[in-house]
Order: C-alpha cells, then sequence, then structure tokens
C-alpha cells in the first residue's frame, strides 16, 4: 500500500504514517476488539453492564451508551483485547467502514469494542490532537484511502490493524491542530445540543402517545371526575368515561381490539444490479441499516449511497414517499426511520404506512410494538420480521379520529427535529471537509474561525 498527497503540503505541516506515530510515542498502537473464540454472542448481551460497541453505535461524534449492547463485567474482563476509554479515538475498519467517534467522559471505567472497531490512543498531546485526530479521520482524505486499502463497497470489506499502520497521517503543528479543533469542537458542541432537543422533543411526543393510547390516562381522568390535564374540551370529548375488559384488558369503551397489521400498508424493496454502474450514484436516496437514525433523532433525510431512476425502474425497489416508516427486517432488527424525503430502501427492510391514520400516529404506534415484533421474529440463521410477524401485535385502536389529533398535536415537535437533523447534516459536512480545504486553500484558518 502507497499514497500520494493530492496537495502541497503547508511550511511545517508534516505527514506521517500511523506505525512511525507509534515508533515515536505520539499515539499508542492501535488496538481492535479482537476477541478469539470469546467473542460475546447475542445470547451473552444484558441489560445493563460493560458497554459493547459496535460500529453502529458510532454516532455523532461519540458513542452511543444508551442503545448500545451490554456485557456483564465478568465476561468483558475475560476478553485479551478492546479495552477502550473517555478520549479514544474510534474507527470502524470492517464491513462499516470509516465511522468514527471520540469516546466521551462516561460512568464506566471501559468499554469494550467488537472486532469492527479500533481505537486510537493519543500519548504525546503536545504534538498531537485527539480532536484534532478524530477530525482527520473524518475527512475526505483519508476517509477515501480507507475505504479504498479495506475495499469498501464489498462484503468483505476490512482494514485490520496491519494495513491500518500504513495509514498516513497529516501533522499541521501543534498550533494550528488547536485552532482546527477548537473549530471543530464549535460544530460538535451545536450538533450536540441538536440532539439533546431532539431527545426531548421525541420523549415529548412518545409520552404523549403513550398517555394518550397505551395507558389511557385521559379516559381515566374523567372516570374520576377530572378534565384530562394539559387537554382542550374538543379533544377530551374523544375521549370515553368508561373502560371495559377485553383480550387485551381493560381498554377505552368503544375501541377495538386491532392488530397491527390491519392498520398498516407495507411496501418491500429490492437492490438494484451492482454490476450495472447505470443504476448507482444517482440522485435518489437508497436505505439500508447504517442509514437508520440514531437517538432520538427520528428522521433519515439522506443516505450513503443513491441510485439513478433506471436503477429504480429496473429493480424491485420502490419510492417510498415522505411521511412512510421504514423498520429494518433482517438481521439488525426493529430499527424505524421516519422518511424524510422520498427515497427507495434494499430488501431487509419494509416500508410502513397507516391505513387511515396519519404518519406520526403509524410511527410511535410502531414503536411501541417493535419489542414485541423483534421476540416473534423467524429465520433460522438470520432474525426476520416476516408480513405475518405484524399480525402477532395487539392493540386498542381508538379510531382515525382521535388518532390524528395526536399527529396535528405532536406535527411541531417532529418538524423541528427534522430541522435539527437536516442542520446537523449541513454542521458535519463543514465539520468533515474543514481539513481538505485548508489544505487546498479554498479557505483560511483565520477567517474560518473568526467567522
Amino acid at each position: 500500500m502507497s499514497f500520494d498527497l493530492p496537495f502541497e503540503l503547508p511550511v511545517g505541516w508534516q505527514v506521517a504514517t500511523v506505525e512511525e506515530l507509534v515508533k515515536r510515542k505520539i499515539i499508542a498502537k492501535p488496538l481492535d476488539g479482537n476477541h478469539g473464540g470469546t467473542h460475546p454472542k447475542a445470547s451473552d448481551y444484558v441489560e445493563s453492564g460493560i458497554p459493547f460497541v459496535m460500529a453502529s453505535d458510532l454516532s455523532g461524534g461519540q458513542v452511543d451508551l444508551i442503545s448500545c449492547k451490554f456485557i456483564t463485567e465478568k465476561q468483558a474482563s475475560s476478553l485479551r483485547k478492546g479495552f477502550s476509554k473517555a478520549g479514544d479515538i474510534l474507527l470502524s475498519h470492517k464491513a462499516t467502514i470509516g465511522r468514527t467517534a471520540i469516546v466521551q467522559d462516561n460512568d464506566y471505567d471501559f468499554i469494550m469494542l467488537t472486532p469492527q472497531v479500533t481505537y486510537y490512543r493519543v500519548i504525546d498531546t503536545s504534538l498531537l490532537s485527539n480532536i484534532y485526530l478524530k477530525a482527520y479521520f473524518d475527512s475526505r482524505f483519508f476517509q477515501s484511502i480507507l475505504a479504498l486499502w479495506a475495499g469498501a463497497g464489498s462484503t468483505r470489506a476490512y482494514l485490520g490493524i496491519t494495513g491500518q499502520l500504513k495509514l498516513p497521517i497529516i501533522l499541521p503543528p501543534i498550533e494550528i491542530q488547536s485552532e482546527i479543533s477548537g473549530h471543530v469542537d464549535v460544530l460538535n458542541r451545536k450538533i450536540t445540543l441538536n440532539n439533546g432537543t431532539n431527545q426531548t422533543l421525541e420523549e415529548m411526543a412518545q409520552a404523549i402517545f403513550k398517555s394518550w393510547f397505551v395507558d389511557f390516562d385521559p379516559v381515566k381522568a374523567k372516570m374520576n371526575g377530572e378534565q384530562p390535564e394539559g387537554m382542550d374540551a374538543a379533544t377530551a370529548s374523544l375521549f370515553p368515561e368508561k373502560l371495559v375488559e377485553s383480550e387485551l384488558g381493560l381498554i377505552p369503551e368503544g375501541w377495538e381490539v386491532s392488530t397491527l397489521s390491519s392498520l398498516i400498508k407495507l411496501t418491500g424493496g429490492g437492490t438494484p444490479k451492482r454490476s450495472e454502474e447505470t443504476y448507482w450514484n444517482g440522485d435518489i436516496p437508497w436505505f439500508s441499516v447504517r442509514d437508520a437514525p440514531s437517538g432520538s433523532n427520528v428522521f433519515v433525510v439522506d443516505t450513503d449511497e443513491k441510485i439513478t431512476e433506471l436503477g429504480l425502474n429496473k429493480s424491485s425497489t420502490k419510492l417510498l414517499p415522505k411521511g412512510t416508516t421504514i423498520i429494518t427486517a433482517r438481521g439488525t432488527v426493529g430499527k424505524l426511520a421516519l422518511v424524510g424525503t422520498d427515497m427507495c430502501m434494499n430488501q431487509s427492510c419494509y416500508g410502513i404506512r397507516g391505513k387511515e391514520v396519519g404518519d406520526f400516529y403509524n410511527y410511535f404506534n410502531l414503536n411501541e410494538a417493535v419489542s414485541t415484533l423483534q421476540r416473534n421474529t423467524h429465520g433460522a440463521v438470520f432474525d426476520t420480521i416476516t408480513t405475518k410477524t405484524f399480525d402477532t401485535y395487539s392493540m386498542a385502536f381508538s379510531g382515525a379520529e382521535l388518532a390524528n389529533k395526536f399527529d396535528a398535536l405532536v406535527a411541531p415537535l417532529l418538524q423541528k427535529i427534522e430541522a435539527n437533523v437536516r442542520q446537523n447534516i449541513e454542521l458535519a459536512t463543514l465539520r468533515d471537509t474543514l481539513l481538505p480545504k485548508l489544505l487546498s486553500g479554498e479557505i483560511e484558518l483565520d477567517t474560518t474561525i473568526n467567522n
């Protein structure tokens, strides 16, 4: 493996391989989660313990320590490698190539990595900033080399530690690194703030859904002779004043027990032929599980891969309109995404629209159903949600009028989430292209920092 810089370095800037930085004791030797025969299995996962971090858990520049898998401390201690801590830069190098994160401050003594992920640990902070190194890993220059050497696009894409040691690292003087890091930190803080806002907004909408359609709080309030809290009279009038027995237990009078499948319309996906270049690199987003939104961001508005109109017409994939909920249905099961831009998807997903209800009710109803759907998957090799799986979840259905009242109530919350998701994409693009734009002379650092 070799490389040529496509640009001339400014005076005082250097380039070195990862291996050279290790020899100079600027960074420790990178290590991944190569656990040998002791690699944890799905049956080893527990509700709480030591985070067991996969490539899919690297999101928004940090590690998703809420939705990630967990293993017991005893099992983690038995593993040979993969112990990472706050401040480490993580890089995915297998199958899903090029995801990055800095391990944020957390309450764990360490986290464990799967074999998909390598950690880089800066030793000499007088010569290398870990925030700069993360920004460099995100640059298009580095990502293009990593993708090329790893064979990105193939099902066996991989660049092990031996290959990673040959990767080039561009080293500006530390004061330049610090300025770049400061600018990146400002962008990251805004992205983090938006993510936090989205979490609050999503939790508010979810709480309303649960109160109305799962716990039946407005009905219970009316049974006690009270006005449902925070609800206008017109909406309150749509709730009955009595709970009655059903196969699900007590439900509001007049509501029907319905299967999930009776309330939704399913659309399957597909993949255009990879060998046909004219089918790919178009302008139609094409969703796969790696595009699923992280945390409470809810919406997917862009995808890693895109197809052409010819690819759409010559394959079994369909164009999903905005407002469709996508659910991943094979392998990684039960991740949801609310479509914010018309897009297609692969065959490992379903697109779901409500028959009578609005897009937001449909999304939150599916979110409530996910754990049941995951328990009722089929498949000898891969967990799979089939069309019949949607028959296994039943709920008390209020009817379309109240469901659509919910949509109208939470619409401003969801619209703000979508706006934040779109802004985060713009901020991340600015952050990730900062370094190559500096190198090409397209922008100057002082101008960037001051504006």
